[in-house]
């Protein structure tokens, strides 16, 4: 077995995750908050604009949004881009309505940290009011 097995090794456990268990979900939220994301969310993003600007018609269909979305997307340079570096958390967690990646790549271009943090803000209210996923009654 490898180092990365962790947990997953017979008799062997920690003190948030014993053995035979799994951790309950806060905890597991807890986790995902300690990971800095920043560096993953710029290289996405810098991927997704290049391929909008290579391929914009492919680029809406991979990224399951508008033609007027990958336009604003392929429109972004380098330095507006470098400003995602201050999002921890993961962009890519949900698919956002396309008026809120408007908004976002608007404050990224603008340069304004502030909106940008109203962006993020409201990124975590509508995923809180979506709920959990799975099947609903």
């Amino acid at each position: 077995m490898s180092a990365d097995d962790g947990t997953r090794q017979q008799g062997v456990g920690s003190p948030t995750c014993p053995v035979g268990s799994e951790p309950v979900a806060g905890e597991m939220e807890l986790t995902m908050r300690d990971i800095d994301f920043s560096r993953v969310n710029l290289q996405y993003l810098i991927s997704a604009r290049d391929l909008a600007r290579r391929f914009p018609e492919r680029a809406s269909l991979l990224l399951g949004v508008s033609d007027d979305l990958t336009q604003l997307l392929a429109g972004l340079n380098s330095a507006a881009l470098v400003a995602v570096i201050e999002v921890k958390a993961p962009l890519l967690v949900l698919r956002q309505e396309p008026w809120w990646w408007k908004r976002l790549f608007a404050a990224l271009r603008a340069g304004r940290p502030d909106e940008l943090g109203a962006v993020l803000e409201q990124a975590g209210l509508v995923a809180a009011s979506a709920g959990p996923p799975g099947p609903h009654a």
